[in-house]
């Protein structure tokens, strides 16, 4: 005969098992939900009648969680908090790796213009035409910018940056098989600047998810790696030029840049997923406060930023009558103090105010071109410029895109930076060679060059002024 009670009591049994169970399930759920609430600790209730296998499966998910996110990630892709350091260190090196080899080449194409004018390597062509090959390949890393989000969500973005190391290398060893200078326009001067661009885009973007207090520094030194770049790469290009010829100089700096930045690949390593869907071009961060500005400023500023760095080697053999080779010194003195002005600006934007500290950068680099620069008829006051436009002419690059993070959130700063970045475009393609036309109109004559190049950040300065009374009206305020 069959025991009913025993049944009824099994029945019982089984039914607090499944709500004891449906309950752990409730209560694991409702932990990895609170994860930003307790600080990633257990608070554990004498009283709570759960498991310890339980707990420990509660541990090892968040612990698994928090060690994939590296910190605290909502999952709609919102950064809660930041690691200030740790592995966050390794991605700002691998971006300091990223500017040197991706700017350091183009800064020091004025190397390359003043050997191409003396050598005669391409007959018939002038200056003015020569200067159009580091205009396009500053152009084209800024053409690239918008395109970085849309690839970087089909792709992933360590597939965008792969891509721009192959393409970026590949542009420079083109370069040395050049019989014209079309040639050279599309090798040296596109093909590295497009793959430069996926490439500086996609690390300066990854260095902004892991800091936010120290960030002005972090991205200070990150960027500091142009200076660096161009410091060595002058006097260095300089010699193999003398040593080997331009071909082999590009060839060999052309594998330098494919090594060194494959060597630095597995560093940039992203917190932030991106989304599989979504608009191609976020449009939404023209409605951001104080982004039109911005967008005004970065469209002026770089009609005149490079200006001095192109031209100033021949500068110093038509007008100050030295060689060639102090002219690429004064390149190396410029990018030296260019790089520590950088890290120094890096921290005072974090002290002092990310839009004040770009404001001044821009404003005195133009008012330095314009009473330096003009000023300059020997090597001494020509050093005393290139010093000067080297302390405040990196602002622009090492503190934009900390005031971009701060306009329009970490979260679409590679989106907003490439929309940005897209404005300088026709700054970089247009700016070095109407310098060129007017000195060439004023018959041989650099004063409008120098006032042309002098005024564009000063009017500049001006819309980042306005970006900065649209958090405070408070003129001493941190800003």
């Amino acid at each position: 005969m069959i025991d009913t009670s025993s049944l009824e009591t099994a029945a019982d049994d089984h039914a607090s098992l499944h709500s004891n169970g449906a309950q752990k399930e409730e209560i694991v759920i409702e932990q990895l939900n609170n994860t930003h609430n307790n600080n990633n600790n257990t608070i554990i209730n004498p009283n709570d009648n759960r498991s310890q296998s339980t707990l420990d499966v509660s541990k090892a998910e968040k612990a698994e969680k928090t060690e994939m996110t590296s910190s605290k990630v909502e999952s709609g892709g919102k950064i809660l908090d930041y690691p200030e350091g740790g592995f966050g260190w390794l991605v700002v090196l691998a971006s300091f790796v990223v500017n040197f080899w991706t700017f350091g080449p183009n800064i020091v194409w004025g190397v390359h213009q003043e050997y191409h004018i003396k050598a005669e390597t391409f007959p018939g062509v002038d200056a003015a035409q020569l200067s159009w090959v580091g205009s396009i390949g500053t152009a084209a890393m800024f053409i690239s910018g918008p395109f970085v989000a849309p690839m970087t969500r089909f792709l992933g973005l360590r597939a965008v940056v792969a891509i721009g190391i192959f393409v970026c290398s590949a542009g420079l060893i083109a370069a040395s098989f050049a019989t014209e200078l079309w040639h050279l326009y599309i090798s040296q001067g596109f093909l590295f600047g497009a793959g430069g661009g996926l490439v500086f885009f996609s690390s300066i973007s990854v260095t902004a998810q892991y800091f936010e207090k120290r960030r002005g520094l972090a991205n200070g030194i990150a960027v500091a790696g142009s200076g660096i770049g161009g410091l060595a790469l002058a006097p260095l290009v300089r010699e193999l030029i003398t040593k080997v010829g331009f071909r082999w100089c590009l060839r060999i700096t052309g594998f330098a840049v494919l090594g060194f930045m494959m060597a630095i690949f597995a560093f940039i390593r992203p917190r932030v997923k991106s989304a599989k869907r979504g608009p191609i071009f976020d449009l939404s961060v023209f409605s951001a406060p104080g982004f039109k500005p911005l967008l005004f400023s970065a469209f002026i500023v770089t009609f005149g930023y490079m200006v001095p760095i192109f031209l100033m080697p021949t500068y110093v053999v038509q007008v100050i009558g030295e060689s060639a080779d102090r002219g690429a010194t004064l390149i190396s003195v410029f990018s030296g103090i260019n790089a520590v002005s950088r890290i120094c600006l890096g921290v005072a934007a974090d002290k002092l105010g990310r839009t004040n500290t770009l404001f001044t950068c821009c404003f005195l680099a133009g008012v330095s071109c314009m009473a330096i620069w003009s000023a300059s008829t020997n090597m001494t006051t020509l050093t005393v410029f290139m010093v000067c436009y080297g302390l405040f002419g990196g602002g622009f690059i090492s503190i934009f895109p900390v005031v971009v993070a701060q306009v329009v959130g970490v979260e679409r700063l590679s989106g907003a930076l490439g929309l940005l970045y897209f404005g300088n475009v026709v700054g970089n393609l247009l700016g070095a060679p109407i310098a060129s036309a007017i000195i060439t109109a004023q018959g041989g004559k650099y004063s409008g060059a120098i006032i042309f190049a002098g005024i564009t950040p000063v009017i500049a300065a001006l819309f980042i002024l306005g970006v900065r009374f649209q958090y405070t009206k408070k003129i001493f305020a941190i800003a």
